[in-house]
């Protein structure tokens, strides 16, 4: 691999760009320092580093769309193969993930590409839940189409959401080590005429590599090639990043919605309790006496 690959270590950033006059929408992003964060976290197989970082694209790419900072989404992938269910929270453009098998590992596809649809499972369910602070949650749910994640959104943006869209998630990976990553969501607007729509199916190919063009041309660089003659325009720009918001304090609420039975139950058997984000890894440690306070407070 090229030793100078990515040496320009360009920010992670989301562009919101708009082409032919607001007719359809695009999403740009480069998720490189994002998934190299994920990576240490959860030490992952080279594969498996892909499928976290596709997935936390594409969940940034929800996060920025609902506008509302106090906003959440939640994103699972539960497939058949043997990483697991992955989970992918964002706060706009703030991104946690996790999974419950991160090191397992396939053999290369026979095109030496990453078997990222084997990891993930070609059957199962892509849900999406929506938390805008109302009584109910916004929840959509697809079947996975094959697991290689690109797809798999597309098909949600399309029939969950009913907007007609064209989704590219990029990770390239070198023996466990994110070269670069992003990804590009294109979607048709109410409106949009069919032959705009068969002309952005034609540039979709220039979509195909996203991994290696994001790695050293500038996002806005990207988009005038790409969109070149489709009157594209540049409505915002923000920083993503991989961030976990959980703290002591939510940790406590979790011991004590345990409930008092359980809560003197591990008092009385262990005297103590650690328990551990599955986003960011960080260990919260309890001591008895803390636990009792906190059974004091679940009696109140």
């Amino acid at each position: 691999m090229n030793e100078n690959f990515n040496v320009l270590h360009l920010p992670d950033e989301m562009l919101h760009i708009t082409l032919m006059d607001g007719l359809v929408r695009v999403l740009m992003c480069r998720t490189t320092a994002m998934t190299r964060r994920a990576a240490e976290i959860h030490r992952p197989s080279s594969t498996a580093l892909a499928a976290l970082s596709r997935t936390m694209t594409a969940t940034a790419m929800l996060g920025v769309m609902m506008k509302d900072d106090e906003a959440s989404v939640t994103v699972t992938v539960a497939g058949d193969g043997p990483i697991g269910k992955i989970t992918a929270v964002a706060h706009g453009g703030r991104v946690k993930i996790s999974a419950h098998h991160p090191e397992a590992e396939l053999p290369l596809k026979q095109d030496g590409h990453l078997d990222v649809g084997g990891l993930v499972g070609r059957h199962g369910r892509l849900t999406v839940i929506k938390d805008l602070g109302l009584k109910e949650p916004y929840i959509g749910q697809i079947a996975l189409v094959s697991g290689e994640l690109g797809q798999d959104f597309a098909q949600y943006f399309t029939v969950s959401e009913q907007q007609p869209s064209l989704v590219a998630l990029g990770c390239l990976v070198h023996e466990g080590y994110c070269l670069s990553a992003g990804g590009v969501l294109v979607q048709a607007m109410p409106g949009c005429p069919e032959e705009l729509i068969e002309q952005l199916e034609l540039r979709s190919v220039f979509f195909t590599a996203i991994s290696r063009e994001v790695a050293d041309v500038p996002l806005e660089e990207l988009a005038k090639g790409w969109f070149d003659g489709l009157e594209m325009k540049i409505v915002g720009r923000e920083n993503v990043a991989y961030q976990c918001d959980c703290s002591r304090d939510k940790m406590e609420k979790a011991l004590i919605a345990l409930g008092k039975k359980e809560l003197r139950q591990l008092i009385d058997e262990d005297g103590q309790a650690e328990l551990t984000c599955h986003f960011c890894r960080t260990a919260h440690h309890f001591t008895r006496q803390e636990l009792e306070d906190l059974l004091a407070r679940a009696s109140q």
